[in-house]
């Protein structure tokens, strides 16, 4: 096991570190750094902006389900592509394996990397992959561990929205 996933592992199970499950955006300016790759900036990024429903993708290249949930998020990106704020989140720290995956998927929204588990322990996230969305008011309204499909997720965007 590489030590990237064993690291996950270890903070998910609680060691290392208090999992504070964070559900307001009201997260003190937390910042990551984005890959500089197909549809991600590069640079810092805030993890959730205020006043926008926001979509976090947790995942990891190791992660099965996380490969074909790249093709749902692509399809909600295409329908909320100004409205909703989509940043996925890796707490991988080989940034070439995560280039590669961004690649391969054809990622086209920002993909940060979170090596010290910085959202990952704020936000509460024990297992891979685990999606949140967070209201404009910054409230988490839907978490969902697992592959989820862009018809559910995109219903949970429209309702985090008031619509």
């Amino acid at each position: 096991m590489d030590r990237d996933r064993r690291r996950f592992l270890a903070v998910a199970a609680g060691v290392g570190g208090t999992l504070a499950g964070c559900s307001s955006r009201r997260d003190g300016g937390l910042e990551l750094d984005a890959l500089d790759v197909a549809g991600s900036p590069g640079g810092t990024v805030g993890v959730a902006p205020a006043e926008r429903v926001v979509v976090l993708d947790f995942f990891a290249t190791w992660c099965a389900p996380c490969e074909p949930q790249m093709d749902h998020l692509r399809r909600v990106r295409a329908r909320f592509d100004e409205g909703t704020y989509l940043l996925s989140i890796s707490s991988e720290q080989d940034r070439d394996a995560v280039r590669s995956f961004w690649r391969e998927h054809r990622g086209t929204w920002p993909v940060a990397l979170d090596p010290d588990l910085r959202a990952t322990e704020r936000y509460g996230v024990r297992r891979l992959p685990t999606l949140l969305v967070l209201g404009p008011d910054g409230e988490e309204r839907w978490r969902h561990v697992g592959l989820a499909a862009d018809g559910r997720i995109r219903r949970e965007i429209e309702r985090a929205a008031g619509g």
